[in-house]
């Protein structure tokens, strides 16, 4: 049986690893971040991945880095594949080449577009009409190693991150059996090109709206961080979280809202609608529950556009 050590800290890559403890593959260790302290409790988080593979008593390794003392350890597992999801540091060419095999890397673009940090929020924010997974043979460089396989999935109309993100995970339970049979059997990888594309780090300041924007891209910004983060704006020096936009029918000023028939927003070349809203302390609502109780008056605008008036 080829033996698997998995890297991973996300519930993407915990949907991958249940797909392989079902599977012919032996996933004999789980690498991933260590425990965080969250929340007013103080309370002791795991990521989804460890706490799947304690389920199942695979050896749990939490590095937040990784180089030649961890190497070490690794080696001992005798591992065909390293298969890294989503994991959260870049590997050493000292790791990468520890398994007979190869270090193979799932990343949830069609590289080479869209290397990076945020592939599945910038496709959408981009207004990209198609994404995928990518199943490349891993370099030090970061998503630069050359593909073995790519499969392409549509972006729907008003996709947000969480049907996305979904998709993309079912793509990938679909697929990671028959790449990594492939790979072990000696498929080649192609060389990515030198053109690409990167998809930056998610800030809390890029997360931010701007009503002066074409209003599609503002709905895309907003089903864009929807709903693991969640794009903001500010109304009266207080930030509502703002979910599930989609184009609207007003003609409004920059900013202006209108409550006649739910919440709609204006922005430049049109108008945003929305379906859920959070404001300032409070749980995502669906907007038609929000106004039962609250009232929104006024304009959205960016902080420093608050500072001004």
């Amino acid at each position: 049986m080829d033996k698997i050590v998995f890297f991973s800290s996300t519930q993407f890559g915990a949907g991958i690893l249940a797909t392989l403890l079902n599977s012919k593959y032996e996933v004999v260790a789980v690498v991933t971040r260590s425990d965080k302290v969250r929340g007013r409790g103080n309370k002791v988080v795991s990521t989804p991945v460890k706490s799947l593979a304690l389920e199942h008593d695979i050896d749990v390794l939490e590095y937040d880095k990784v180089g030649e003392d961890e190497a070490e350890i690794l080696k001992k597992y005798n591992a065909d594949f390293f298969l890294v999801v989503a994991y959260g540091c870049i590997l050493p060419q000292i790791i990468l080449d520890i398994p007979k095999v190869d270090s193979i890397n799932i990343h949830a673009s069609l590289l080479p577009h869209l290397r990076g940090a945020s592939p599945i929020e910038t496709a959408i924010k981009l207004g990209d009409k198609n994404t995928g997974i990518s199943y490349i043979k891993m370099i030090k460089s970061l998503d630069a190693g050359d593909i073995y396989i790519k499969h392409e999935l549509e972006i729907n109309c008003g996709e947000t991150f969480d049907s996305l993100n979904d998709k993309l995970l079912d793509l990938s339970k679909k697929t990671v059996i028959d790449a990594l049979d492939a790979i072990k059997d000696g498929l080649v990888p192609r060389p990515q090109g030198e053109e690409y594309s990167y998809a930056e780090k998610i800030t809390k300041e890029s997360c931010e709206i701007d009503f002066e924007n074409d209003a599609i891209d503002i709905v895309n910004h907003i089903n864009s961080l929807d709903s693991h983060i969640g794009a903001y704006a500010f109304k009266d020096d207080e930030r509502y979280k703002l979910f599930g936009a989609s184009l609207g029918n007003l003609k409004l000023n920059i900013g202006e809202v209108d409550t006649t028939n739910g919440i709609e927003i204006g922005a430049k070349n049109g108008s945003v609608k929305l379906a859920r809203i959070q404001a300032p302390g409070k749980k995502i609502m669906n907007v038609e529950d929000f106004l039962r109780g609250n009232k929104l008056e006024g304009s959205f605008a960016k902080k420093k556009q608050q500072e001004n008036k």
